[in-house]
């Protein structure tokens, strides 16, 4: 298993207890609004509500990972195209300069001088 579920699942795990073990009523007070609710329950949304902070900061670098991936793709692919022309051309220019340098009758023969 990837050891990060398996921390969420001992983080979901501790605060699941600290709910449960502090239960009692308490009072919320949102700007206006005041609430009589469970501490559990305030403890639980609090922690939800962090989890999916997490998760949407999480998926924008991911999108920003993935963007980086296909531009860097792109340009792999242009650079080995490119490869390919100079290889090619590398080729033909190597073909041209042996049937240059191996045309003559003197060329590539030794005579030493009587």
């Amino acid at each position: 298993m990837d050891w990060r579920f398996i921390l969420s699942l001992l983080f979901a795990v501790v605060v699941t207890v600290l709910a449960l073990q502090n239960a009692g009523s308490v009072e919320v007070n949102f700007f206006t609004l005041k609430i009589a609710v469970s501490q559990a329950l305030v403890i639980l949304i609090s922690t939800m509500f962090g989890a999916v902070i997490v998760m949407l900061l999480s998926l924008v670098r991911l999108v920003k990972l993935r963007s980086k991936v296909k531009n860097s793709t792109k340009t792999i692919i242009a650079l080995e195209e490119e490869n390919r022309q100079l290889i090619y051309k590398l080729e033909a220019n190597t073909k041209n300069q042996k049937t240059v340098v191996g045309q003559g009758p003197d060329i590539g023969t030794y005579q030493p001088n009587d």
